[in-house]
């Protein structure tokens, strides 16, 4: 592939109205306020726009409405990665006929498929249209059977194939994959708490869920690490890990995020689709104002 992606990419929350539905008046305005912040690009319907609990018909016509709202202000990459290899490859076909600018998959979950099965998925889904395809690599939920050249190799060998949305903490194995792959593959960091320290594991951008509420601020701070202001990049990643981990040890994300989206842009994403969300309980106004300033103010 020869199209070049990167920079700072909101993984796109889903909004939901109260009748529990995709809320895409919201997901237009979103779109928007990420189009004028001059964010590069937003990942959709991936962990963050909870595609799990979503019918295959609700993804379409969230991708479907992004395009619409981007209107070529910024690329939508789809996430595509369905339970049944049929569903993802129909996504990745609709993702091509809206005018999607890029396809992404996690690996298929719940059953424990051998990695023959696993790379004949991505396969499918790659061979569905002539987007480019990033795989979605999550630590917590994706177990490799084989070494990292032979991964990494394999993805290489698949039709489409762009990159990686590397998803993991721990940046081993985000290192290896760019040391076997070099340019060939463009990789994303996935986890927002290492952003900055990706960049020295080879990752050309960030997709993350946080940045739904920071883009602009992350964005700077990512701009700066490239730029070898490493002390600049680091004091702002001190103070942003710290909001992370407070938002992550309250147990209410999901609130947290209804919460300071009202606060900071005046949008109501809405609940999330339950399980998500139904044991949040609900942030004070002083708190959300605190942890916004920390990181808006870190940079």
């Amino acid at each position: 592939m020869t199209r070049r992606f990167g920079g700072l990419w909101p993984a796109l929350v889903t909004p939901f109205g109260a009748d529990g539905k995709p809320a895409l008046d919201v997901v237009e305005q979103l779109v928007d306020l990420f189009a004028k912040q001059g964010m590069d690009g937003l990942y959709v319907t991936g962990s963050t726009g909870q595609w799990p609990l979503l019918t295959v018909a609700e993804r379409q016509a969230i991708v479907e409405r992004c395009v619409k709202a981007s209107a070529g202000r910024i690329p939508i990459m789809a996430h595509v990665g369905a339970v049944a290899t049929d569903d993802a490859v129909t996504l990745a076909k609709h993702a091509k006929q809206v005018g999607a600018d890029a396809v992404s998959t996690v690996a298929p979950i719940y059953y424990p498929y051998p990695a023959d099965v696993v790379f004949e998925h991505y396969r499918r889904i790659g061979a569905a249209s002539d987007l480019p395809l990033f795989v979605y690599h999550i630590e917590l939920a994706q177990k490799i059977t084989v070494g990292a050249k032979e991964y990494t190799d394999r993805i290489l060998g698949l039709p489409n194939i762009a990159g990686m949305k590397i998803t993991a903490g721990d940046l081993y194995l985000f290192g290896l994959i760019h040391s076997h792959a070099g340019d060939r593959l463009q990789l994303f960091s996935g986890a927002d708490e290492v952003m900055c320290q990706a960049v020295l594991s080879g990752s050309i951008g960030a997709i993350g869920t946080f940045y739904n509420l920071f883009g602009p601020a992350c964005q700077r701070a990512r701009a700066a690490m490239v730029a070898g202001q490493v002390e600049k990049a680091s004091a702002f990643m001190l103070k942003f890990q710290q909001v992370i981990a407070r938002v992550i040890a309250s147990g209410s994300i999901w609130s947290f995020f209804r919460a300071a989206m009202r606060h900071k842009y005046g949008i109501d994403i809405g609940a999330p689709r339950a399980p998500l969300g139904i044991m949040d309980k609900p942030w004070a106004e002083a708190d959300i104002a605190e942890l916004v300033a920390l990181v808006d103010e870190a940079i």
